[in-house]
């Protein structure tokens, strides 16, 4: 998986790098089309990935409502990587920042019932 995202990636440097001084407008589209490419082959390859750790919360018996929270932070977070990313690369840095804090902020409130549920456990253990 890594070497054909690599490959993938390379080819896509070379070619935008080739035409940035020709037409910056086709050198742009590849760089984007090469990352949903690559957004592609990452998520064909977390579909098997994810039925793996669904099938281990099963076997420990967890809620699968976290399992659901798990994978919400995931996406919000290639969201917003990809997202600052893209803000990086087209010079508008100023707003990488903000990206990124709505994406952590989103986490937060996302895990607001995860902390809530570690705090009972926490208060039934310390009350015995």
């Amino acid at each position: 998986m890594v070497f054909k995202i690599a490959l993938t990636v390379c080819i896509a440097c070379i070619a935008a790098l080739s035409l940035k001084k020709v037409n910056a407008t086709i050198s742009a589209a590849i760089l984007i089309a090469c990352t949903v490419i690559v957004s592609a082959l990452i998520l064909s390859h977390f579909v098997s990935a994810f039925d793996d750790i669904s099938a281990l919360f099963q076997i420990s018996g967890l809620n699968t409502s976290y399992l659901k929270i798990l994978v919400k932070c995931l996406g919000i977070s290639l969201v917003a990587g990809l997202a600052a990313d893209i803000c990086e690369d087209a010079g508008y840095t100023s707003l990488v920042s903000q990206i990124m804090l709505a994406g952590k902020m989103s986490i937060l409130l996302l895990c607001l019932p995860l902390f809530r549920s570690v705090l009972e456990i926490c208060m039934g253990l310390i009350k015995g």
